[in-house]
């Protein structure tokens, strides 16, 4: 069984689920030296931004009901997650512009939540494509039952390596990224901060 090319857009948005913890070292660094919160409050955001992937199926069914307008969906949470980034990368580079507007907390919060509401929603298509991408009318016919769960099985397979993929990625991006930091100044951290968040809104 070959790959094809209609596997490509659900696989690209894998990669991109597994390329989301470029920002998770850096953010647990900026809780820790920017922001000083303490863990209950850390703890709590983490229930919060949890939320969302516990609402999966609702946001499948109405992935379903919309499905002609997907791509729509796909950007919808592309903006969602790059809004998240952005906000964080102000506060690294332009932290009282920022506290103008609300506190860091409440920034912070806010692009805790907004990313996996974009994720949830981009993994909801990205799962839905890769039944469309089987169950194709030009090959519907053609296909035993057998041979279209391993090729549905064969899909979720390179789904898997994607997400490695992209997590493999990372890591190797942020041991680039913060490789001597020990003795970086502070401003030399942020840039390597405001770098990877960069970095984050470019994917």
């Amino acid at each position: 069984m070959t790959f094809r090319w209609i596997y490509l857009p659900p696989l690209l948005i894998y990669l991109s689920a597994g390329v989301s913890g470029l920002t998770s070292i850096v953010g647990i660094f900026f809780l820790k030296d920017y922001l000083n919160l303490s863990a209950a409050f850390i703890a709590s955001i983490g229930f919060w931004a949890g939320i969302p992937w516990a609402l999966k199926m609702p946001f499948g069914f109405l992935v379903d009901k919309y499905w002609e307008k997907k791509n729509y969906l796909v950007l919808l949470g592309a903006v969602i997650i790059f809004i998240s980034i952005l906000i964080m990368f102000f506060l690294v580079t332009n932290r009282v512009m920022m506290e103008e507007i609300f506190s860091s907390e409440k920034w912070f919060i806010i692009s805790s939540i907004l990313t996996p509401v974009g994720y949830v929603i981009q993994d909801v298509v990205a799962d839905a494509m890769t039944v469309e991408a089987v169950e194709t009318n030009k090959t519907r016919n053609n296909k035993t039952i057998a041979s279209k769960r391993d090729e549905h099985l064969l899909l979720q397979l390179y789904g898997r390596f994607s997400i490695i993929f992209g997590s493999l990625l990372v890591g190797l991006l942020n041991v680039y990224a913060f490789s001597g930091i020990k003795n970086m100044e502070k401003t030399e951290i942020l840039q390597a901060y405001s770098n990877i968040y960069f970095l984050a809104l470019f994917i």
